[in-house]
């Protein structure tokens, strides 16, 4: 990023952190519209609160075991559907209903099939599996067709056609997708845990706060679930520049 980047960002989010000041006090209820401090202040006390990080951490554990799984069955359709056209007509019907089925269905759906802590789980990786696989397939699909012939003549392993060819076309596009369905990750968890209240997770806090008409903890709650998906995105974006290193490939 760089310093003009940072400088438009910085009075992009001074203005919106304005309006919503000026908001609240137009609105003159808490209830309805807590000012940026009350909310901030209320944040900065659950961010202190040693109970409080076990409900992050519990959103965090579903967060990324939803994310790996995900990435494991991904990346396994995502390359059989990129080089079989058969694999891609046998999995277009069951992708195409999972992006049409609403969210909120899947999770009244989960709840009938697993416990509390697990429907957000499984929600996710619904939702994600679509975005992972077919990015990756279209990448494996992108591979260099002059490669592959000459690989065909000169007959090449199917071991390293895929290794030196398929994987190499397919991991930027598998590194893109991974990198939106890690966003959408945290959405659909949080969701989740807000419809089939866990014992704990950041989800289950927010609907205790809306019971309670906590409007501002519902704020600041959302707060931290926004500076969760930041800072998770920022370490996968570390990793990515840093496997591009190790394979050669970072960007001039």
């Amino acid at each position: 990023m760089t310093r003009r980047s940072f400088i438009i960002g910085t009075v992009s989010a001074a203005a919106l952190i304005g309006i919503w000041e000026l908001g609240s006090l137009a609105v003159d209820s808490p209830f309805i519209l807590p000012a940026p401090f009350q909310v901030f202040a209320d944040c900065l006390s659950l961010l202190s609160d040693r109970t409080f990080q076990g409900t992050v951490a519990a959103t965090c554990i579903r967060g990324m075991l939803a994310f790996s799984v995900s990435l494991a069955f991904s990346f396994i359709f995502g390359f059989a559907s990129g080089m079989n056209a058969d694999v891609t007509a046998a999995l277009k019907p069951w992708m195409s209903a999972v992006k049409a089925t609403p969210v909120v269905a899947f999770i009244l759906i989960a709840l009938l099939w697993f416990g509390s802590s697990m429907v957000p789980v499984f929600v996710s990786v619904l939702m994600t599996l679509p975005v992972m696989t077919e990015s990756i397939a279209h990448g494996v699909r992108s591979s260099d067709p002059k490669l592959l012939e000459m690989a065909r003549v000169y007959h090449y392993r199917k071991r390293d056609v895929f290794f030196n060819i398929r994987l190499p076309s397919a991991m930027p596009f598998f590194l893109a997708g991974a990198g939106s369905s890690l966003g959408l990750t945290w959405k659909v968890v949080v969701a989740g845990e807000i419809l089939s209240s866990p014992k704990y997770g950041i989800g289950s806090a927010m609907q205790t706060a809306k019971v309670h008409l906590e409007t501002s903890r519902v704020f600041s709650l959302t707060i931290v679930a926004i500076l969760l998906s930041v800072a998770t995105e920022l370490l996968f974006d570390r990793l990515v520049r840093a496997s591009r290193r190790w394979l050669g490939q970072e960007d001039s």
